[in-house]
């Protein structure tokens, strides 16, 4: 039996000692999280497989607070994919890891986001992240990136682009680590754009185990960061945000964060295809184009 076979099996004994029963599971996702669709029924469970922390206290911990901040979320208006209801949210310990339950999103087709309406979407849910009332790890999503930077050290691999990007890493990791706590804000921490989903409706959050305490602007450079790295600040959502005059307020703020978001972003991506996790030719593209991109920005902004 395939390690995929396995924990759908694991999924479906913990569902049939829930109570769900007569499922007919249907693989949505297979890469940080194992996601299934346990149909007919309107839910969905996200199998953790790419969780910080080894133990299994700190992967609860992790996706306990995932439940909370979507429920915070949707009660602040939020548009956001939503929990299965009561206790069956979770977390279940399925085989060593665990899982959530949320809402089936019927899968509809929505019309290309606009600049102006994605903008809107990302103001909200950082308005709504704002403010969150529970302690949240600081820069944690920036150590996950850490953590692959590691990682990518100890790879005996001549490649300068490599070198080249740890060495950018660096350059950013002295910055983040030097900025005030109190600077920091409430962030999704991982808001790009295929943790949108469409609905009937209209476009959904997901994907909320990287909340974090993080620069101003970070969810916001966030969803433009591939557009701006793979192709350039004149992509039209790209040039919309740094028109937006809250980006122009401080456009200083907005470069560092664009910077290390898209580090950030390549980094992990890299350590992860590397690993076998992770989409390798994007991972490459995006390497390909660090060095150009971190030149116009500091060029440009």
């Amino acid at each position: 039996m395939s390690d995929q076979h396995e924990s759908v099996a694991e999924v479906l004994l913990v569902a049939k000692e829930l109570g769900v029963d007569g499922i007919s599971p249907v693989i949505l996702g297979d890469a940080g999280n194992l996601i299934v669709h346990l149909a007919p029924h309107p839910i969905v469970a996200r199998v953790a497989k790419l969780v910080a922390g080894d133990d299994a206290y700190a992967r609860w911990e992790i996706l306990d607070r995932e439940v909370r901040v979507a429920q915070h979320l949707a009660r602040r208006g939020a548009p956001v994919v939503l929990p299965a209801a009561g206790a069956y949210a979770g977390p279940h310990r399925v085989g060593g890891t665990w899982m959530t339950w949320w809402q089936f999103l019927p899968k509809v087709s929505q019309p290309p986001l606009d600049p102006g309406h994605a903008f809107d979407l990302v103001d909200s849910l950082a308005a709504a992240m704002a403010h969150f009332p529970e302690p949240l790890p600081v820069l944690g999503v920036w150590r996950t990136a850490a953590e692959a930077a590691g990682k990518l050290r100890v790879r005996a691999t001549p490649d300068v682009r490599i070198a080249d990007l740890l060495m950018a890493f660096e350059r950013v990791d002295e910055r983040m680590r030097m900025l005030d706590c109190s600077s920091l804000l409430p962030a999704h921490g991982d808001a790009h754009l295929r943790n949108l989903l469409p609905g009937p409706e209209g476009w959904r959050w997901i994907d909320f185990e990287d909340v974090s305490l993080m620069p101003r602007f970070w969810d916001l450079a966030s969803f433009i960061g591939n557009s701006a790295l793979l192709d350039g600040l004149r992509h039209p959502l790209v040039r919309h945000v740094l028109n937006h005059p809250m980006v122009e307020s401080d456009r200083s703020a907005f470069a560092d964060a664009l910077t290390a978001r898209a580090v950030m972003s390549t980094t992990t991506n890299l350590a992860l295809a590397l690993d076998g996790h992770g989409d390798l030719d994007f991972a490459m593209r995006q390497l390909d184009r660090m060095g150009d991109f971190l030149a116009l920005v500091k060029r440009t902004l």
